[in-house]
């Protein structure tokens, strides 16, 4: 089945199971767009690279997954947080610079 189709028929009644005209643009919304997440941002992803060249990533990588979450969306369907897991790479990667470029600089 051709997706590009499907998302833009419809109120064809083969793509709905209650039938033609049943659902609105506004309050459709098609799978893979629920599906979808934002990129993280650019100093998230640096900080993850940053982290993962240190000796001990391991665990930084560890801790990062123990905090992504799932809740129930408003439909049922499970949202997965990286909001505190992405904090936590921001803030351990600042620290980790600091410390070492403070081990540098003495």
């Amino acid at each position: 089945m051709n997706s590009t189709a499907r998302n833009d028929d419809r109120n064809d009644w083969r793509y709905t199971a209650i039938g033609p005209a049943q659902h609105t643009r506004t309050e459709y919304q098609p799978a893979h767009t629920r599906l979808m997440r934002a990129a993280p941002s650019p100093d998230v992803v640096a900080a993850a690279e940053y982290l993962l060249t240190q000796p001990d990533a391991y665990l930084y990588r560890r801790r990062y997954l123990d905090l992504i979450t799932q809740t129930p969306g408003p439909d049922g369907t499970p949202i997965t947080d990286y909001a505190a897991a992405e904090r936590y790479l921001f803030v351990t990667a600042a620290a980790e610079l600091r410390s070492n470029t403070g081990a540098r600089s003495t």
